[in-house]
């Protein structure tokens, strides 16, 4: 909290900075509706997600900009932020102090109120910025809840206005629908009872829609004014269909769904936002009455996820995923055999995060990262080391390639742990296998505790702890005894295939792996035998 309110303190310029940002307003930017001859309400949708962190969601409401920090919103009038799922916490800017209504008019209690319809907000109400909760203030949960504020214009004068909050299951979850004020200082307004004017239509083109990118996306949902949209190459319509756009970062075939929803949504992708924009794919009931589509996307060309109900309205915020192609890295990833792998990351560029698959916790970022792919012959407990290597490593091991921009969901990871012989500390090596060997380091990592099983793909990320740091060395993986058969077979997975041929090529001239004649060379003759040995 001492961080959040120092970081909210620096407001001494907010009069001049909140005229100059409200200079740059034009008549258009809002509905405005005269209520008498003096007086008038402006009105703005927002549909808005309010971030459950530190900072939350800083409002100016009279330019409608809206920003993650302070120094982001010039002017800011109203904050509402915090990290708690039963209440959500206010902080309003300098003048006027208790910006934000409490509970009742002239009354002590100073929690700021879920209002009803009509309540008036004006000079007389009781203004505070203590939390909102369920208990406290009456608002309610998967329910939109009300509230009253004041703020000071850019005109120096007091105004009065209301906005309203959609609160999912917990209070951590919340979107700012839209706010409404007087233009009119000292002039009263009434709480949502249309004074304002009809909220303006909803344009599925608008700047400020909530964006898509890759993962878990939560999304607010307008269906207020959000139409419907008839896709006739699906033979549905899409109730209230709110538009989301998202902008791949490379060419390959993406999957986006609302899988992770029960309710019943309806899903079109489409290449624009305007009427008569090509729908690419549309779905409705793939994974229970979610929907789910996949396909092909081209590289820095944005598509608009369609989303909405088939004959209710959808919670808000939806969750809609988006899966990217896997990056090419891993998917051409070396073959490594069993046993020594040559290992030089000097010509590697890229960086790559890993992340625990069991708890789903970002652990550090390998860079410079090389990958490689392995298919034990023996299922049991194996280890997988870079000890010896000439710097410091890092290095984690997975089943599955990330998707572009995603991170490596890892089941084991390690930075420091090839123990120095005669010494209680570590090498800068990385080593994985069920104890990590008594890592230490920044980012010491989690051990390898199952199996590697027979038969199955194992993805091996190895890189440096520096960004530009090359290392050199050895990957040696080790395990239970393999399987004896075609020592052309260097990988020991049942085929002398493109697999095995790697594993010689990148052993050439070297010994140990890739050795197939014994004479303590890779070189002709072995490539000889593997080709004889071919399929």
């Amino acid at each position: 909290m001492l961080n959040h309110t120092s970081g909210k303190s620096a407001i001494g310029a907010r009069l001049s900075r909140h005229f100059v940002a409200a200079a740059t307003v034009t008549a258009a930017a809002a509905f405005v509706a005269s209520t008498d001859a003096s007086a008038a309400v402006v009105y703005h949708s927002y549909n808005t997600v309010i971030p459950n962190n530190i900072d939350g969601i800083y409002i100016n409401v009279e330019t409608f900009v809206t920003g993650a920090t302070a120094g982001a919103v010039a002017g800011w009038d109203l904050n509402p932020y915090g990290t708690s799922t039963t209440a959500l916490s206010w902080f309003g800017a300098a003048a006027p102090s208790g910006c934000v209504m409490g509970l009742g008019q002239g009354g002590t209690t100073t929690a700021v109120a879920n209002l009803s319809t009509a309540t008036p907000v004006s000079a007389a109400s009781t203004f505070g910025n203590t939390a909102s909760s369920v208990t406290a203030g009456g608002w309610q949960l998967n329910a939109i809840n009300s509230f009253g504020f004041r703020f000071l214009g850019a005109d120096g004068g007091t105004h009065y206005g209301w906005g309203r909050i959609q609160i999912g299951a917990t209070m951590g979850v919340r979107t700012l629908i839209d706010i409404a004020f007087e233009s009119t200082p000292g002039a009263p307004i009434n709480v949502g009872d249309g004074t304002g004017g009809p909220p303006p239509s909803y344009d599925p083109c608008a700047s400020f829609n909530p964006t898509a990118s890759n993962g878990n996306n939560s999304l607010a949902m307008n269906q207020d004014t959000a139409a419907d949209l008839a896709v006739s190459s699906c033979g549905m319509t899409i109730r209230k269909a709110n538009y989301f756009k998202y902008t791949p970062s490379v060419s390959g075939s993406y999957t986006i769904s609302t899988c992770g929803m029960t309710d019943d949504t309806r899903m079109a992708i489409l290449d624009g936002c305007v009427a008569g924009s090509a729908v690419l794919a549309c779905n409705d009931d793939s994974c229970g009455l979610a929907s789910s589509v996949t396909l092909d996307l081209i590289g820095t060309v944005p598509v608009y996820i369609v989303v909405g109900g088939a004959s209710a309205d959808l919670p808000s915020p939806i969750t809609v995923t988006v899966t990217p192609p896997p990056i090419p890295d891993c998917v051409n990833a070396v073959a490594a055999s069993f046993g020594d792998n040559v290992f030089d990351n000097t010509a590697a560029t890229t960086a790559q995060t890993a992340t625990n698959t069991a708890t789903g916790t970002a652990t550090a970022t390998i860079n410079k990262a090389l990958w490689f792919k392995f298919v034990p012959g023996t299922t049991g407990a194996y280890s997988i080391g870079l000890c010896g290597a000439n710097g410091d490593t890092m290095m984690a091991i997975g089943t599955t390639c990330p998707g572009v921009g995603s991170p490596f969901q890892s089941l084991a990871y390690n930075d420091d742990a090839c123990a120095v012989a005669g010494s209680t500390t570590s090498l800068l090596a990385s080593f994985i296998d069920a104890t990590n060997g008594g890592a230490t380091g920044t980012f010491a990592g989690f051990p390898l505790t199952q199996d590697l099983v027979a038969g199955q793909t194992y993805y091996i990320i190895a890189g440096s702890y520096g960004a530009t740091t090359s290392i050199t060395g050895t990957l040696t993986i080790g395990g239970p005894d393999q399987p004896t058969g075609n020592p052309a077979d260097l990988n020991n997975d049942g085929v002398v295939n493109a697999a095995d041929l790697s594993i010689l090529l990148g052993n050439w001239g070297g010994s140990g792996t890739g050795d197939i004649n014994g004479d303590g060379t890779v070189g002709a003759a072995d490539l000889a035998n593997l080709l004889g040995s071919w399929g």
